[in-house]
């Protein structure tokens, strides 16, 4: 018995999809959210610059985009999975494929609706960087920020459309986001435990942080604080992290394609 195909994406009907996640995030104020956790870092950045005795610049800097950087990957974290839960939950997505459209169509809409988005959030947030760190090292961290987010976005889209609970996918974001960002530290710390005191449980132990680093994004590397307080990173390894966000953007986006195809709605 031959199964029918579903069609194939078609770009008119992912700009609409796309388009209509962008409309959404307006109306769910936000740009409005990610002004205020903005504003409010630059606050603090300048709260902890002016008790410095030396390079409070570099501070202020560096404090500025640690925590827009934190604040935005929750915020924007949270949207995307709120979004995709109503979607799944108050029949949303039943209206959307009831159009002529199939469900690679609606995933990979929503997801560059969602990447739009922070694509725009880190374009307009370049220039108050640049007042900190300088036009090209503003740009290198934007980049990475939004690298960051992209493979983020894609994530909490995955563990939404897994999970169908707004609280189970949010924490399990969250401890994506945490074991990636820290699977480098962790290694580090297992290296030096090893050569400190060897035995076979640290070397199961550092075997196993070396395979999950293989498999997580390392986050830690994206956007880093000191692009901003020393300088933007070489052409090549940003561009390498590009490449390396698109490849791991685009699995996450496959992985949650296969389980939603599969979902019965």
């Amino acid at each position: 018995m031959r199964v029918a195909s579903s069609p194939p994406p078609r770009p008119r009907a992912l700009a609409l999809v796309a388009f209509a996640t962008l409309i959404e995030a307006l109306r769910a104020r936000l740009a409005g959210l990610l002004a205020v956790a903005a504003l409010l870092a630059f606050a603090a950045g300048a709260f902890a610059a002016a008790l410095a005795l030396t390079e409070s610049g570099r501070l202020q800097a560096a404090l500025s985009g640690s925590a827009i950087r934190l604040a935005w990957v929750f915020v924007f974290t949270l949207h995307v999975i709120g979004c995709l839960v109503r979607d799944v939950d108050g029949r949303g997505v039943e209206h959307w494929l009831a159009l002529p459209l199939s469900r690679p169509v609606w995933v990979l809409g929503r997801a560059a609706g969602f990447a739009a988005a922070a694509a725009l959030a880190c374009v307009a947030l370049w220039l108050p960087m640049a007042w900190l760190g300088g036009t090209a090292a503003a740009a290198a961290w934007c980049a990475g920020l939004f690298a960051e987010r992209l493979v983020m976005i894609c994530a909490a889209a995955f563990f939404a459309l897994s999970l169908g609970q707004f609280a189970a996918a949010a924490a399990l974001a969250a401890g994506f986001y945490l074991l990636a960002r820290g699977i480098d530290a962790l290694r580090l710390i297992a290296q030096a435990g090893e050569t400190l005191n060897p035995g076979p449980l640290l070397e199961v132990l550092r075997f196993g942080l070396d395979l999950l680093a293989w498999l997580l994004p390392a986050l830690s590397r994206y956007a880093g604080s000191t692009w901003l307080a020393d300088g933007p990173p070489a052409a090549g390894a940003l561009a390498l992290l590009s490449a390396a966000a698109l490849a791991q953007a685009a699995l996450l986006r496959a992985a949650a394609l296969v389980d939603f195809q599969r979902r019965a709605l």
